[in-house]
């Protein structure tokens, strides 16, 4: 029997495919660990890659690849967010993701590209916000579109997020710090289109 020393495996989204290399101790024996790590490295570096090209749709207002919140916790966020986008006709989306699907350094790319790619706004009307959460790597990015960037300056997005994402995350309170940033963000739309 075989017993492998190190398994790295990759699966990539939505069962397209699964790289697996499985080295046996006498093959790693005799190789210096940098290699293997570099090897390793290059994998994942390849499936975070591959995972930016094959972006993800949208599950609902909210979308949760990290499993940070219970089904009725994103109800009630899919419900808060729902009733703002009848309300105003912004929406806002929420996104998760594992380490796995993303470098730190690539993150803010990524939030930008699937606010792109999902065309969460009304067409034409560019009036959305992407909030990205990856609490491995401890990062939250708010991608505002152009139009709400009009009303909602960087500076007010960064209090809101200071303010209101960031205690109960510190704490590990994941849905109760998102369900106070996104209620912030709508009180201060909601706000701000009334003026």
């Amino acid at each position: 029997m075989i017993r492998c020393s190190k398994i790295i495996f990759i699966a990539l989204c939505f069962g397209q495919a699964i790289f697996i290399s499985c080295k046996t101790k006498s093959q790693t024996a005799n190789k210096n660990n940098a290699a293997y790590t570099d090897s390793a490295d290059s994998a994942l570096y390849l499936f975070k890659h591959y995972f930016n090209d094959t972006l993800p749709t949208a599950k609902n207002y909210v979308s949760d690849y990290d499993n940070i919140f219970t089904p009725q916790q994103e109800d009630s966020l899919n419900q808060l967010i729902h009733l703002f986008e009848n309300q105003t006709s912004h929406q806002i989306a929420v996104v998760s993701f594992d380490t796995a699907m993303v470098t730190k350094k690539n993150f803010e790319d990524l939030t930008l590209q699937l606010a792109n790619a999902w065309s969460i706004g009304f067409k034409y009307q560019n009036n959305d916000i992407l909030i990205g959460i990856c609490t491995g790597y401890k990062i939250i990015r708010i991608q505002n579109s152009r139009e709400v960037e009009k009303i909602l300056s960087d500076f007010a997005t960064k209090k809101i997020i200071d303010s209101n994402f960031i205690p109960d995350f510190k704490k590990g309170n994941y849905f109760s710090g998102t369900f106070n940033g996104v209620k912030a963000i709508i009180q201060q739309l909601t706000f701000l289109l009334q003026t």
